[in-house]
């Protein structure tokens, strides 16, 4: 049965909106709708982390509540997905302008936010939420005042918290759009001059084809969730925002990626320390130019959404609150160009590594804007989430122990430090002294001038290598984990086995004995394998492969599926081998 409110995406997107529409959203609902008469808006409690990660939860419900639990999902980057067209339980018992029927009377909107003060709302994200609701109201003809927040309409008065913003500018804000009195954004131009349509999740086609050919996932012909999540990472390493919606700047960020393709089979090897540099000034490393350092004299600043280093090079694009470029030096590529290994390092950990990096960043990628105020390098090593340690301040402490000449050029003269005990994998950054130990004293990292500076010292041959090293120490951290009685490194002795494993560690570390032991379990329950891995041939291995892949994609790993195919493509390419016995520590 296909309910009533199939008018919704159509709306949103005239308003200008990126709308995402969910497979089954047209027949799903609790019952059909009775007469829109409003919009109730909540926020999602769910993670602080992606982009809309409770979209699973409101399509499916709980365990005490069945789903959907609204129409629409509104997600941080300001996309609207669409879960169902018919009745959700999202209100629950309460009373708004008279009406108390709240279910069969209000569209629900969930947006994603933890629901902690500490969650700052995303410019753009609270930006759609008013643009939304405008939209929809103005097409049930209805005003900014049967708009209304969930703790508003539920009762007893104080049964319900949610948004925390105030409910007054926000209905203002929205009134304000109906009365014409802002501007309508600008729309993502329909098609590029190619003629390529603008493409976006429930597209289908064989553009859509196309675009699945060219990015390298399943050609279905169908723009899912898939191809969206794969979409989302190519604008990512492009420095677009990564919304996902192929529009032209995407397809003109294809073509140039298709064009310029770089071998990445070229050989590896070592590095030379930077020479000293002078603020303002820029000098020769690795046969390209250091950037400039940064001082009064010689400042960064932001113009239109782009940070510019004192040169004037944009190097980062503003997001949310913060700064983000995926970096312009892949591991593969910087290794290609060295002469030789960078010593201590076996052939095969410095090819997982470099194989699980194809998932991450660049030596130069930056991230300001998530709750970990500040990402760096190829395995996005960061500050720590709130007030908890992170690994970033472990990974300069063994810069300034390695090359303390150039952390004092990078980072020393800013009065940057480290607080890390001994053994131990997190720690603290100290700024003149201070520990970066509560979210205001973190907020500082969020500023261009920290943005520059990490992008600037991810140029440096010496940061380079630290970041190699310290990466493939993480490897030695897992191998000797012991599953169902056998260590890691011995259910897995390819360089492919290892670099999914070391991908899933990177990405969810606590999960990789219990996912590991799982896919044993499966995989003995096919009686087809021995469980001794001291008897096992390459088509034992490749069946636990197979196995690990399927249930890592049931469990909370960020984009599992994507990741494992990208890590897999390596082995087709020979970057990687999936030989049992090929990795060597």
């Amino acid at each position: 049965m296909v309910f009533s409110l199939t008018w919704l995406p159509g709306v949103l997107e005239a308003a200008g909106l990126k709308v995402a529409e969910v497979d089954g959203w047209r027949s799903r609902g609790r019952a059909e709708m009775g007469t829109a008469r409003g919009v109730i808006c909540h926020h999602t409690v769910g993670s602080a982390i992606g982009n809309m990660p409770t979209l699973d939860l409101l399509i499916k419900g709980r365990s005490d509540l069945s789903g959907p639990l609204a129409q629409l999902g509104l997600g941080r980057d300001g996309t609207y997905y669409v879960i169902a067209a018919g009745r959700a339980n999202h209100a629950g018992a309460g009373q708004w302008r008279g009406i108390d029927t709240g279910n069969s009377s209000f569209i629900g909107i969930e947006a994603e936010n933890t629901g902690k003060l500490s969650d700052v709302w995303p410019a753009v994200q609270m930006d759609a939420y008013h643009r939304g609701v405008a939209a929809i109201l103005a097409h049930i003809r209805a005003d900014a005042s049967m708009c209304c927040a969930h703790k508003e309409y539920a009762l007893p008065a104080g049964r319900k918290s949610d948004p925390l913003f105030e409910m007054a500018p926000f209905r203002a804000a929205v009134q304000a759009i109906l009365s014409g009195q802002v501007l309508a954004p600008p729309l993502i131009p329909a098609i590029d001059t190619k003629s390529r349509p603008t493409l976006r999740r429930g597209n289908e086609g064989d553009v859509v084809r196309l675009l699945q050919q060219k990015l390298g996932v399943q050609i279905d012909g169908r723009f899912g969730s898939g191809t969206e999540a794969q979409a989302r990472q190519f604008q990512r390493e492009h420095q677009l925002v990564p919304d996902g919606i192929f529009g032209p700047k995407s397809w003109a960020a294809l073509d140039a990626a298709t064009a310029n393709a770089v071998s990445n089979l070229a050989p590896i090897a070592p590095i030379e320390t930077a020479p000293p540099v002078s603020p303002g000034a820029a000098v020769a490393l690795d046969g390209k130019v250091l950037p400039p350092l940064e001082d009064e004299m010689h400042r960064v600043s932001v113009q239109n959404n782009k940070a510019l280093a004192p040169n004037g090079e944009v190097f980062a694009k503003v997001f949310r609150e913060g700064f983000f470029t995926t970096g312009r030096t892949s591991l593969a590529r910087w290794l290609a160009g060295l002469d030789a290994r960078p010593s201590g390092l076996s052939d095969s950990v410095i090819r997982v590594v470099r194989a699980m990096c194809v998932n991450e960043g660049g030596l130069e990628a930056i991230n300001s804007y998530d709750g970990s105020f500040l990402s760096v390098g190829i395995f996005q090593w960061t500050a720590g989430a709130d007030v908890a340690e992170g690994e970033l301040p472990v990974l300069l402490s063994r810069f300034k122990a390695a090359s303390p000449e150039a952390y004092q050029e990078c980072f020393g003269r800013y009065k940057l430090d480290t607080l890390v005990q001994a053994n131990k994998l997190t720690g603290l950054l100290l700024l003149d002294n201070h520990r970066l130990d509560t979210i205001l004293a973190k907020s500082e990292l969020r500023k261009p001038e920290w943005a520059y500076r990490f992008w600037r010292a991810g140029h440096h041959a010496d940061f380079r290598t630290t970041q190699l090293v310290f990466a493939a120490g993480r490897i030695k951290r897992f191998i000797k984990i012991s599953v169902a009685g056998h260590d890691v490194d011995e259910w897995f002795t390819s360089q492919y086995g290892i670099a999914l494993i070391l991908d899933e560690h990177v990405n969810r570390p606590g999960h990789v004995p219990g996912t590991l032991e799982t896919a044993l379990k499966k995989l003995f329950a096919e009686q087809v394998t021995v469980q001794d891995p001291g008897s096992w041939t390459e088509a034992d291995e490749s069946r636990l492969i197979e196995a690990y892949i399927e249930v890592r994609e049931g469990t909370s790993m960020t984009n599992s599926t994507a990741r494992a195919r990208l890590i897999g493509e390596c082995t087709r390419t020979g970057q990687l081998s999936d030989s049992r016995g090929s990795f060597q520590i």
